[in-house]
């Protein structure tokens, strides 16, 4: 594993799975270890549909969550963000925001300088985490 040698952004992910979908962090994990063939899940942290905050790599380790940033950055995956035809969807349970508020606000006490973003924000063609998160950050300033 490789160490992260910075920390410039908190970058929010969804694991495009349906909302009736019971997806655990281990399930990531397998996910990411057996069928991508990686040493680990890809995150640092998921949250579950329940609100459950998992853990998956070490945060001091170099994820594998958006490619060409691992190195600079944490990733946090919501449990959801498809609808029943695989669609994109905001289908994020009131636990699973009140959890992401909390982790994000306690990430950054330690990486004040580092900036909250959305995947789509290095990777402009893909929709997740399925909401805006320069939205989402305003409604809870």
């Amino acid at each position: 594993m490789i160490p992260r040698t910075e920390t410039n952004y908190i970058v929010i992910h969804c694991s495009a799975t349906r909302a009736d979908q019971e997806v655990t962090a281990d399930d990531i994990r397998r996910w990411h270890v057996e069928d991508n063939g990686w040493s680990d899940i890809g995150y640092h942290w998921i949250i579950e549909r329940s609100g459950k905050i998992q853990h998956g790599r070490d945060a001091q380790v170099q994820g594998a969550h958006v490619r060409g940033h691992n190195h600079e950055s944490i990733g946090i995956c919501m449990v959801g963000g498809i609808n029943q035809t695989g669609e994109p969807e905001d289908n994020f349970t009131s636990a699973q925001w009140l959890m992401l508020e909390m982790l994000v606000e306690s990430i950054q006490l330690r990486y004040q300088e580092a900036q909250v973003v959305g995947h789509y924000y290095f990777t402009p063609y893909k929709t997740c985490p399925n909401f805006v998160v320069e939205h989402w950050l305003e409604s809870i300033q």
